[in-house]
């Protein structure tokens, strides 16, 4: 048996339950850096789809009462996406522009590469967008998604680390018995049986950095409530407080 196993009494720790644990300085920086992307990407998201929200509604209002009039182009450039076009028209002798990202082949009028098709808001001509402006794209789903993505996978971050936490804190732990060690790329996976206070045989395994032969006894703490929660003990990247 590994000396450091020769350490643990099993009464003292399960005498502590709950116990009073927290996360190691690695765990921790882990934590806080998936709780910052969360929550930034959360707020992109948030923004995002405000602003599609926003564009929808606008285009919805200029369809029903909007009216049209040939814009002026006062500048556009050529980016990834299509064409940045910056426009003026004209209503009741009062000069209004506008601005919004067009696809390559939709931001003139044929026969007048300087002119646009406007559709402008009576009541209040700065609500405005090209007839043939796109407000909604499937390539706008990418970036969408990429940032559910990321949050994704900082919402499982977060959520493993509550779990592992609960089982930290709530876990009985017993001795179990090693059944098997297969070698993986740059660790071992050791599996191995025990039996809970209630007398139910349980089986897991677990990534080792060690390799560990069949028979060893090794601590292993499982949640009561669900046995089949269950790992080598310590719970890595928690410390229990003294």
């Amino acid at each position: 048996m590994d000396d450091s196993l020769k350490e643990i009494n099993i009464s003292d720790v399960n005498a502590k339950i709950p116990r009073r644990v927290h996360l190691d300085r690695v765990s921790r920086n882990v934590l806080s850096g998936a709780l910052f992307f969360f929550l930034s990407v959360l707020g992109g998201s948030v923004w995002i789809s405000h602003n599609e929200i926003k564009n929808s509604q606008i285009r919805n209002t200029l369809l029903r009462d909007g009216r049209a009039v040939d814009g002026d182009i006062t500048k556009s450039s050529v980016n990834r996406d299509g064409v940045y076009v910056s426009y003026t028209f004209s209503v009741d002798g009062v000069l209004c522009s506008g601005h919004a990202e067009m696809k390559a082949d939709h931001y003139t009028v044929p026969g007048a590469p300087e002119k646009i098709p406007i559709r402008y808001l009576p009541r209040d001509p700065r609500v405005n967008q090209p007839i043939y402006w796109e407000w909604f794209s499937a390539w706008d789903m990418f970036p969408f998604l990429f940032l559910l993505f990321i949050m994704a996978g900082s919402a499982a971050v977060v959520g493993v680390t509550l779990r592992e936490r609960t089982l930290a804190r709530k876990g009985i732990v017993v001795m179990g018995r090693v059944t098997g060690c297969a070698p993986t790329q740059k660790s071992f996976t050791v599996y191995y049986e025990f039996t809970t206070q209630e007398n139910t045989e349980m089986e897991g395994s677990i990534e080792l950095p060690d390799e560990c032969g069949a028979g060893t006894s090794i601590p292993i703490i499982y949640l009561p409530s669900n046995p089949k929660r269950n790992e080598r003990y310590p719970v890595g990247g928690f410390c229990i407080a003294e």
